[in-house]
């Protein structure tokens, strides 16, 4: 009994830890969105946190966040901060009052090194709803 015990034990153990290895690669970096879609109105600003977890590898490398392909017209992004040594930044993503509703997928791109990264925002934009008296 004891020896199924430690064996079920070591087991356990070894799967957590190719577990943890899948999720924190060694020489690589993962980056993670506050959110994965938002819904803004035209006119209407909203913020999504992204967040790089880098290995010892990419420690020392400078960030430079952007995108991947083209925005749809009427909506822009920005980042604080765009580039450097950093964690954590804030993309900060505006609809102008004449944005087109619709749902668009937007490619916040992280670029460390010669490695670049994609994360899809699904950003949806709503209908301007005027009410009528």
């Amino acid at each position: 009994m004891k020896t199924l015990f430690t064996l079920s034990f070591l087991f356990v153990s070894a799967m957590v830890v190719a577990q943890t290895k899948t999720e924190l690669p060694r020489t690589d970096f993962v980056v993670n969105l506050s959110e994965s879609s938002l819904t803004l109105k035209p006119g209407e600003s909203k913020q999504v946190i992204v967040s790089i977890v880098r290995s010892k590898y990419y420690a020392k490398e400078k960030a430079i966040l952007g995108l991947m392909g083209q925005l749809p017209k009427g909506i822009t992004v920005t980042y604080e901060p765009a580039e450097g040594n950093f964690e954590s930044s804030v993309a900060t993503l505006s609809a102008a009052a004449d944005v087109l509703p619709g749902t668009y997928n937007i490619v916040l791109s992280t670029m460390l090194s010669v490695k670049k990264k994609g994360e899809i925002l699904k950003v949806t934009v709503a209908a301007d709803q005027v009410s009528v008296k």
